[in-house]
């Protein structure tokens, strides 16, 4: 028997906030990164928080490295911008975490019943 990929649609939980991450993304990346997906990818939920793992460990690295790089002499124009978007990430982080928080308990109540 052959699974297909589960792709997901758009909805409320299959970007950041930012537009910058997108499951459908992180999933061709993980499909294309593996040559035989684990189980826990088949179920919608693991597969979200594995999702939302990966958005806040891309979101932090980004806005670390683009913080480091802005200095007392940065132009305005470029680290006025540059902040817009370490905010924006700031913002893609603490989704996530709401993210996976959100689907953990949604895990918990599930294993309750």
């Amino acid at each position: 028997m052959t699974q297909t990929t589960p792709r997901t649609t758009q909805s409320t939980g299959d970007r950041s906030p930012s537009g910058l991450f997108r499951m459908s993304a992180w999933e061709g990346e993980f499909e294309r990164a593996n040559a035989q997906l684990p189980r826990w990818y088949w179920n919608r939920d693991q597969r979200r928080r594995h999702y939302a793992r990966w958005v806040e460990a891309e979101a932090e690295t980004l806005a670390m490295r683009l913080s480091g790089l802005l200095r007392s002499d940065t132009p305005a124009e470029t680290s006025g911008a540059a902040r817009i978007l370490v905010d924006s990430l700031s913002r893609d982080i603490d989704w996530a975490r709401r993210l996976e928080d959100s689907e953990s308990e949604d895990g918990k109540f599930a294993h309750a019943a």
